[in-house]
């Protein structure tokens, strides 16, 4: 009979953690079927990644191994224990694991932004993040209502002078961006391909995604600056998007998204202002269709057009 990952899982009987409490029982008992299958890293390594490794970078371990797709076709397919081990995936899975047992991790983002953003410890306890975290662990996704458990809270007085919440606006997202591993595993980042036969456009493919979150703290009750929170996005087109016409194009005639956006608009990440009004408008256009996945903000700031 063939054997699968999970088969092996299941001979085993694992009853709790077999390394560490230090993760997620699942992540524990995969991780040490993995040293005995494959090999790479000793149960030594897990347990000191596991001390030294923050929650973003417990996260990234986790997609990793996820990222192996060990349990796929449970039943259909055996496990072939060479050809994982052999590959890029799990060497650089292995890599990631020493590296950080060995030299423990870097700060998270929390913890760099305890430093570096003087308003942020003014609305959240450094302590309470991690219990934060823990209760989103166990809701298996993140729910601003847990914040108030730990008197994370709206100034009341704010009401006064602006729409804008600092708490709901800024610290919330930056708290989910942290728990999710980054802007990269976010629910907008994880979006598909989209098309649009819009403005002209016969089955334009195209894609908008975050690569990083801008915000100001709301001042405006001290006669400061106004808040803002936004996405730095990039939107990947195709190159050969064309509008659709009757008029036959020429050899030398470009693609419309070619003479749109111009060699000297693409690859490089710049204010939303300093692109012409048609070239916005397009812009504009391909992100109101990803409304559905951009929850934490409904802004962009910075955009980055790159032609694939």
């Amino acid at each position: 009979m063939n054997k699968t990952f999970n088969n092996i899982l299941l001979i085993e009987k694992y009853t709790g953690n077999m390394i560490t409490g230090d993760l997620d029982k699942s992540l524990d008992n995969t991780l040490f079927t993995l040293i005995h299958v494959l090999g790479g890293f000793t149960t030594s390594d897990v347990i000191n990644f596991a001390r030294h490794a923050n929650h973003r970078e417990k996260k990234l371990l986790n997609k990793m191994v996820n990222d192996l797709h060990l349990y796929d076709n449970v039943g259909v397919r055996s496990f072939d224990k060479e050809s994982i081990k052999t590959s890029s995936k799990y060497r650089a899975l292995v890599i990631f694991l020493q590296t950080i047992a060995d030299t423990g991790g870097a700060d998270s983002l929390m913890e760099q932004r305890t430093e570096t953003d003087p308003y942020f410890s003014d609305y959240i306890n450094k302590d309470h993040i991690d219990a934060i975290f823990k209760q989103w662990d166990k809701l298996g996704k993140p729910d601003y209502s847990v914040l108030k458990l730990f008197g994370v809270e709206e100034e009341p007085h704010m009401d006064e002078y602006t729409d804008f919440r600092n708490v709901g606006d800024v610290v919330y997202p930056l708290l989910v961006i942290e728990w999710l591993g980054g802007v990269e595993n976010t629910d907008f980042a994880q979006a598909p391909w989209l098309e649009t036969s819009e403005m002209g456009f016969e089955n334009l493919k195209f894609k908008v995604e975050p690569v990083g979150f801008d915000y100001l703290y709301d001042e405006s009750d001290r006669f400061g600056e106004h808040g803002y929170a936004c996405w730095d996005i990039r939107v990947l087109i195709d190159k050969d998007g064309d509008l659709v016409t009757s008029e036959p194009r020429a050899d030398w005639d470009k693609p419309f998204v070619q003479e749109l956006f111009p060699e000297s608009a693409r690859n490089k990440l710049s204010s939303f202002r300093n692109y012409t009004e048609d070239q916005f408008e397009l812009i504009e256009m391909l992100w109101d269709d990803y409304e559905g996945y951009r929850n934490l903000s409904s802004q962009f700031c910075r955009v980055e057009v790159v032609l694939v």
